[in-house]
């Protein structure tokens, strides 16, 4: 499939793929995140578009796995959340909107592939060799990069904790 062919056939459904979307997340961003997400993926992989049937299926399906991806991902970023918070009083949770404010703070402080590998694995959920797709990089290194941002913060804040 050329490239003027993908772009026509996608958007002769492009709005359909976003209704889809909007109608699993209720959150307009999201759905047009998803959405983006798929169609990166679908450009990927042209080359096989044609074997498909029915394109209009195969991408509505690839919006419904995307988007439960996502609530996947928000569900275990939310239930994380909770665990961290407990049912703590005010106070402790205005300690933990302090701690993340911190933690945000010293991760601007990191070497940038450190940073966005760390930002991606740990605030984003993306599995290694997404990340590894996104800034190009062996998944050895993005591990590497994870893990020496961890390292760091976990060095800046163990002298915090002492301090305090």
């Amino acid at each position: 499939m050329t490239s003027n062919e993908f772009e026509k056939r996608i958007r002769q459904i492009k709005d359909k793929l976003y209704r889809f979307a909007f109608s699993i997340l209720k959150n307009r961003d999201d759905a047009q995140d998803a959405i983006q997400d798929v169609v990166l993926k679908l450009w990927k992989s042209r080359s096989t578009l044609d074997r498909a049937q029915n394109l209009e299926s195969y991408c509505l399906n690839a919006v419904k796995n995307q988007c439960f991806d996502v609530l996947r991902k928000q569900n275990s970023r939310i239930e994380y959340e909770k665990t961290l918070m407990g049912d703590s009083s005010v106070e402790n949770q205005v300690e933990y909107v302090d701690l993340l404010e911190k933690i945000k703070t010293e991760l601007q402080k990191l070497p940038a592939q450190q940073r966005m590998a760390l930002e991606l694995r740990d605030f984003q959920g993306m599995e290694y060799d997404e990340i590894s797709e996104i800034l190009q990089q062996s998944i050895n290194s993005v591990r590497v990069n994870v893990s020496r941002g961890r390292k760091k913060l976990f060095e800046i804040f163990k002298t915090e904790l002492k301090n305090a």
